[in-house]
């Protein structure tokens, strides 16, 4: 019976947690360590919650981050949305290319959440950024990635690693729970049902938790926690 117990012991305890980020918006305004992007007076805590607020005009979204000093995180929130919005959540962190980027998205849109991952350079990243503005410009369609600029691994990409369907209405709360360990990846929607998904450029350290409002809608984020999962030694 004791080396059931100290086998049950070990491996419930093999991974402790601490706080990174704990924050319920219950202040007046924007809390000191959350750093907004975008137009002035995106964001904003309204009635307890943070709000998120994307001009129609605006083809990126306004974003809004807060550090995330670790290597294996938790991070749990609720999200609440206008009909037709976009929401994103990301973990940013050390890029195998170099310098800090995008690693890990966890995307809501109408009744879909992906999760996905970015891989490739910043310099691959800034290049398509002037081509997609270019053909913008001249009202044409961004060209298709060859198969060679695929076959390049600092080529920039965002690839979708996990897709499921959402029965939460956007006006209704939904809760959310991503753990990224290594580059294993799962997310809880409303404490219940579960998706899995494998990376291949989480397992270093990160550094910022990011949070993005599109469509030209609101959102609002509550609730936010976000934790270090460090292994016992």
């Amino acid at each position: 019976m004791r080396t059931i117990f100290f086998l049950i012991f070990s491996l419930t305890s093999s991974i402790t947690a601490s706080d990174l980020v704990h924050e319920d918006f219950s202040g007046p305004a924007l809390p000191k360590s959350w750093t907004p992007g975008g137009r002035p007076g995106s964001w904003s805590v309204v009635d307890g919650a943070l709000q998120g607020d994307c001009n129609p005009t605006d083809d990126h979204g306004p974003s809004i981050s807060t550090p995330l000093p670790a290597t294996n995180v938790s991070v749990s929130f609720k999200l609440r949305r206008e009909p037709g919005s976009y929401a994103l959540m990301l973990i940013d962190g050390d890029s195998a290319f170099g310098g800090q980027a995008h690693l890990l998205r966890v995307a809501v849109s109408g009744d879909r959440l992906t999760i996905a991952q970015d891989r490739g350079s910043l310099a691959s990243k800034m290049e398509q950024a002037k081509a997609k503005a270019s053909a913008k410009k001249t009202g044409q369609p961004m060209p298709k990635p060859t198969p060679e600029q695929l076959a390049d691994p600092a080529f920039y990409r965002t690839e979708s690693l996990a897709i499921a369907k959402l029965t939460t209405p956007p006006q209704e709360w939904l809760a959310l729970k991503v753990i990224a360990h290594g580059n294993d990846v799962t997310v809880t929607i409303n404490d219940g049902q579960v998706i899995k998904a494998k990376a291949t450029v989480l397992d270093v350290s990160k550094s910022k938790l990011v949070f993005l409002a599109g469509a030209g809608k609101k959102l609002w984020i509550d609730d936010v926690q976000a934790r270090d999962r460090k292994p016992v030694e």
